[in-house]
């Protein structure tokens, strides 16, 4: 057995084997150049319920290569968030607000609007001693010990609110990771963590949101719990919904009390991840059977979003012989090759120009609508779009029987 990153119990029991992985961001410029690979284990704890990676990649090989790899967050529901932090937190015009990420800066911003003027962001060369200028969240949890959170409060004050947005679903040690975050804020400040809900994922059989980079996969409940190990009393749970994912949002007082050890009722955590794992290779055999009927045919299909949602959708399901590309317009992408299929990234004008019969969208509902609105011409030649999200109402046809 396996130990819990989050209840510490020996009780982690293996999920889905994906097998041996390559980083998402590891794009290639030939087929010939090397790409590390790592094995990617999902599994959950029998104990909290908490789904998690098992033996996760290291923090130095999930490190992108490029300095153009940007990951965007929902943030339609940031404005009433900073309305209720105004509101709990009761702030004054000298309080402090601290972000950990870049992932703040847009929520820091909506408070100066407030008129908050001590706002600030973590460096992470001068705060953090991240001297690899391609660090990214896998550095910053890494870096971001509670010896380094102390230092800094002595230098920069303690937080009355401390910013903590999609990094906690980074942390390889998420409970030491806390008592940082707790040294960098006001005894009965406030903490505000923000992860994804993966309650949908899980729900909707979407496998490929399983990756390298998010080490614990939380829900409302699972959240709560950890949380309350973590020995805070004060805990708020909020979810704001999305088309993918929703934004799951703990807001938690800075109080201390011994940490709540006793078992809860986590049977429905256990059972959403059992059906996940039921479906995957199910979904996978469907998936790979059309194509391939499709392929033989002489079809011709692509998938759009050369981002790693696709690079796993194609691994997991092992979807390479089928395909004839990724398409992505990001010139820094095009002309790559996606890590270990090595399937070219190439231009949407394929569409136009290549008869194209299926494209698979990996994108957003927002990005899926800017698509089908610029291809006009491709639908009205005969092209098909489809997406391989559940979400979606564009829903790939055969997933729809699982």
């Amino acid at each position: 057995m396996n130990k819990c990153i989050s209840c510490e119990s020996n009780n982690v029991k293996k999920a889905i084997d994906f097998g041996e992985q390559p980083p998402s961001n590891r794009y290639l410029n030939n087929a010939q150049e090397f790409c590390e690979t790592h094995e990617l284990i999902f599994g959950y704890c029998n104990d909290c319920g908490l789904g998690q990676l098992i033996n996760p990649m290291s923090p130095d090989d999930v490190r992108s290569h490029y300095d153009w790899i940007v990951y965007n967050e929902p943030e339609g529901h940031l404005d009433n968030l900073v309305e209720v932090l105004m509101a709990e937190a009761k702030l004054e015009p000298d309080s402090k607000i601290l972000g950990v990420t870049y992932k703040d800066d847009t929520t820091l911003n909506r408070f100066k609007i407030k008129g908050i003027k001590d706002t600030y962001r973590l460096k992470q060369v001068d705060d953090l001693g991240i001297k690899n200028s391609l660090g990214s969240l896998e550095s910053i949890q890494n870096a971001l010990t509670q010896k380094v959170s102390e230092d800094l409060s002595s230098k920069l004050g303690h937080a009355d609110i401390l910013l903590v947005r999609h990094i906690l679903e980074h942390v390889h040690k998420p409970q030491a990771f806390m008592k940082a975050c707790k040294s960098l804020t006001k005894p009965d400040g406030i903490m505000v963590f923000e992860v994804p809900d993966c309650r949908k994922v899980l729900e909707g059989s979407d496998h490929c949101f399983i990756w390298e980079e998010h080490i614990s996969y939380f829900t409302p409940d699972t959240l709560k719990n950890f949380l309350k190990r973590a020995g805070f009393t004060d805990v708020q749970i909020k979810v704001y919904p999305y088309p993918m994912e929703d934004s799951l949002i703990a807001i938690v007082r800075n109080t201390w009390s011994v940490p709540k050890l006793n078992k809860v009722d986590i049977s429905k955590e256990i059972a959403r991840i059992n059906n996940f794992t039921r479906t995957f290779s199910t979904r996978g055999l469907k998936i790979r059977s059309h194509l391939k009927k499709m392929h033989e045919e002489g079809k011709n299909i692509v998938l759009f979003g050369a981002g790693h949602l696709a690079t796993k959708f194609i691994n997991f399901y092992q979807l390479t012989p089928f395909l004839n590309g990724v398409v992505d317009d990001n010139q820094n992408k095009l002309n790559r090759l996606i890590p270990f299929s090595k399937l070219p990234i190439i231009s949407s004008q394929c569409l136009d120009s290549d008869n194209i019969d299926l494209c698979l969208l990996t994108l957003n509902p927002e990005s899926e609508k800017r698509v089908l609105k610029a291809k006009q011409n491709y639908l009205a030649s005969g092209g098909k779009f489809s997406s391989i999200f559940s979400a979606s109402s564009l829903i790939f046809l055969y997933f729809l029987s699982l």
